[in-house]
């Protein structure tokens, strides 16, 4: 079979090449899209960590753990790149818990709600386990 003087692709080739190109594709949107939602997370770990070490300062000088963000002196509840809003659940003279809620298009992240106290990360259901703090 001998080709006539246009150069080109023929239709199977190009629908061949298209096939390639949509197979690469759906494998590695999903892909990017978890290491772009793992990379979020630090984000959640981030705020949580200054959320403890600002509890503990304050509970230096008071009798209790802060039961708010307001009284630690935080005037916006969101993590520093805004991907999670952080609040304080628990805060008395034993203990606090602070909690780092997904927000947006984190809100698809299968670790969900981050949570710290003050001896740590809480890693046990319904907080982000442990493969999730360790990235």
């Amino acid at each position: 079979m001998t080709r006539s003087g246009t150069a080109g692709f023929s239709l199977l080739e190009l629908l061949i090449a298209l096939t390639i190109v949509a197979i690469l594709a759906s494998i590695s949107v999903p892909s990017y899209n978890g290491f772009i939602a793992r990379s979020r997370r630090s984000d959640a770990m981030s705020a949580l960590l200054r959320l403890q070490l600002a509890q503990q300062r304050w509970r230096a000088d008071n009798p209790v753990y802060a039961s708010d963000t307001g009284t630690l002196g935080w005037t916006n509840s969101l993590s520093p790149e805004g991907y999670y809003r952080v609040q304080i659940e628990v805060g008395d003279a034993g203990d606090f818990l602070g909690k780092a809620i997904p927000q947006g298009t984190q809100q698809s992240d299968a670790c969900g709600v981050f949570a710290i106290n003050s001896q740590g990360a809480v890693e046990v259901p319904p907080y982000a386990s442990a493969a999730c703090w360790n990235r």
